[in-house]
């Protein structure tokens, strides 16, 4: 066996390590990018999947308190009978009996979700992260 038998051999086995790091740590960045996106609004869907189960169900009292409202002390501006008008049994919708989420978009402070409800066109829905109340969408969206 000579000298130069094995010359080039540590560069070879070096260019294999920084080929298979440089390999894991790109899958890793694709991993977690997806994951990021993946789940970069879940809390807010999860508020709003919330909000269309309690109106599955028929109960509209603990809707409105989704809405950021309480029958007590009723918003300003939307009181219980109009959002009844807006989601109650003999609104555009009807009860719901069914609902998709669509690709929600974060933007500002909230997130906004688009919604077919009972195959009906949809409709967009904004969730303000910070306290997850839910309500319509501001009309430049």
């Amino acid at each position: 066996m000579g000298y130069l038998n094995n010359y080039g051999v540590t560069e070879a086995r070096r260019e294999r390590i920084i080929r298979r790091t440089l390999w894991t740590l790109l899958s890793i960045l694709v991993a977690g990018g997806s994951l990021f996106l993946w789940f970069k609004n879940y809390r807010e869907e999860q508020r709003v999947k919330q909000f269309l189960a309690t109106m599955e169900r028929g109960d509209y009292q603990a809707a409105y308190t989704a809405w950021g409202c309480k029958i007590e002390a009723p918003c300003r501006d939307y009181d219980h009978r109009t959002f009844l008008e807006d989601w109650g049994p003999k609104s555009q919708f009807g009860p719901v009996r069914s609902y998709r989420l669509g690709l929600s978009r974060a933007s500002g402070s909230g997130v906004m979700i688009p919604v077919v409800i009972n195959d009906r066109p949809p409709i967009k829905l904004w969730v303000e992260s910070k306290d997850l109340v839910v309500g319509f969408a501001p009309s430049w969206f």
